[in-house]
C-alpha cells in the first residue's frame, strides 16, 4: 500500500497543500523550520491516528485556525483506500472510504507506517519506556493479534493496580487479588512471548542493516530484560511460571506500594554491540543513531515479511551526524520496493542514490515538485 496524494489543510505551518507522490523515494529538501517535518508528521498522523511530536491534537492546528484537516488516497494491487481525519474545535471526524468512524484509533493498522526521527536516539539511549512504546507500536503493526493482547493486558493491570491500591487504604481482599493476579500472569505472558518471538526474527535484520551501515566493523544484538534478568524463552507455560514466580517475590512490597511492580509494563531490552558492550552506556551518539535506525529498518523488514507488504517509511532528518560513508550506505538500502518519505538539508546526499526518485523543495508551508 503506497501514498498517492494527500491534502493537508491548516496542519502546523500549512494553509493548504496537495501532494502527489511516487511508489519509490520521495525527498524533501529544505532549510531548517520550513514544514518537512510537519509533512511527515501529517502522514504519519493520517496512517497511525497519532502524532510522533506531542499527545495533543491542538498542537497541530495552524496558528489563528479552529482546525486541520488531512485526506490521504493510498493504493496497492488489490484496493485503494480514502483516509480522511480532521479536528475542529475539539470534535475529531475520522473517514475511512468516507465512512464516518468514531475515535482516530480506526485508523491504525490500515496503512502500516514505520517512522525514524532525530528523537529515536532515545530508544536507545533513553529509558525502559521508550523501548517498550518502540516495540509495542510496531509488533502491533507486524502481528495483527498483539495489539488486542497489550491491550487486554493493560485494562488487567489497571484493575490489578486499583485493587493494591485499596490494601494500602485497609481493604485486604485478597481472594479477588488472586483473580487479578491470575488474569494479568495470563495476559501478560502473552505480551512477552509475542516480544520474544518478534525480537528473534528482528535480531538478524537488526545486524544485518548495522553492519552495512558500520562497514562491517560493529555487530548489534538486542534480548529481552523480563523483570531483572535476561530471558529467552518461547514456551508460554515457562513465561508464565516465570511471571508468576516474579510477582511472588515482590508481593508485599506490591502490596505495601499499591501497585504492580513486575511484568510487561516494567520490562526493557537490553541492545548490545559486539556482544560486549551495552550501546546505552557506552556507544557513541554516532553508534546509537545507527542502531536506531537499524532498528527501524528491520521493523520494516518484519511487517513485510508479516503482512506480505512493505511498510511505509517516513525518515525525519535521516542524515544528520552520519560521516559521507554512512550516507552512502543508508542511500543504497532504500531502493527496497518501499516507498519512502525523506527529509533532508542537504541535496547534494542525494545524488548517490541511483534509484527512481521524486524530488520536493519545502520553503514556508509551500511544497513544490
Amino acid at each position: 500500500m503506497h501514498l498517492k496524494k494527500i491534502r493537508i489543510n491548516n496542519f502546523r505551518n500549512y494553509d493548504h497543500a496537495e501532494v502527489e507522490l511516487v511508489p519509490g523515494l520521495n525527498i524533501l529538501c529544505g532549510k531548517n523550520g520550513q514544514g518537512k517535518t510537519n509533512f511527515l508528521e501529517a502522514v504519519a498522523f493520517l496512517t497511525l491516528g497519532r502524532s510522533f511530536r506531542t499527545s495533543r491534537d491542538e498542537d497541530l492546528i495552524k496558528e489563528d485556525k479552529k482546525g486541520f484537516y488531512l485526506k490521504g488516497e493510498f493504493q496497492s494491487n488489490e484496493e485503494n483506500l480514502i483516509l480522511e481525519v480532521g479536528n475542529a474545535l475539539d470534535r475529531v471526524v475520522v473517514k475511512v472510504n468516507r465512512v464516518v468512524h468514531r475515535t482516530k484509533k480506526e485508523l491504525f493498522g490500515r496503512v502500516r507506517t514505520v517512522v525514524f526521527t532525530p528523537e529515536d536516539l532515545q530508544i536507545i539511549k533513553g529509558g525502559p519506556e521508550k523501548r517498550r512504546e518502540f516495540l509495542d507500536l510496531y509488533l502491533a503493526q507486524a502481528y495483527p493479534d498483539y495489539r488486542q493482547v497489550y491491550l487486554r493486558f493493560y485494562r488487567t493491570l489497571y484493575q490489578r493496580n486499583a485493587l493494591l491500591k485499596n490494601f494500602r487504604e485497609g481493604y485486604h481482599d485478597y481472594n479477588q487479588l488472586e483473580v487479578w493476579t491470575n488474569h494479568l500472569v495470563e495476559e501478560g505472558s502473552r505480551v512477552v512471548l509475542f516480544r520474544q518471538q518478534a525480537l528473534g526474527e528482528l535480531n538478524p535484520w537488526i545486524n544485518h542493516y548495522h553492519q552495512i551501515m558500520s562497514n562491517d566493523r560493529e555487530t548489534l544484538g538486542c534480548a529481552y530484560k523480563f523483570g531483572r534478568d535476561l530471558f529467552q524463552e518461547l514456551d508460554l507455560v515457562r513465561i508464565r511460571e516465570q511471571f508468576r514466580r516474579l510477582l511472588q517475590v515482590r508481593s508485599e512490597e506490591e502490596i505495601r506500594r499499591g501497585y504492580t511492580l513486575t511484568g510487561p509494563h516494567r520490562d526493557d531490552l537490553q541492545i548490545m554491540m559486539n556482544d560486549r558492550f551495552e550501546l546505552r552506556v557506552y556507544g557513541s551518539q554516532g553508534q546509537q543513531r545507527t542502531a536506531a535506525l537499524a532498528l527501524k529498518l528491520a521493523i520494516v523488514d518484519l511487517i513485510k515479511q508479516r503482512q506480505g507488504a512493505a511498510p511505509l517509511l517516513l525518515l525525519d532528518d535521516v542524515f544528520s551526524e552520519f560521516d559521507s560513508e554512512r550516507k552512502r550506505e543508508l542511500l543504497s538500502l532504500l531502493t527496497s520496493g518501499t516507498q519512502t518519505i525523506l527529509s533532508t538539508t542537504e541535496l547534494s546526499t542525494t545524488t548517490a542514490f541511483s534509484g527512481p526518485l521524486k524530488l520536493f523543495t519545502v520553503e514556508s508551508g509551500v511544497i513544490k515538485d
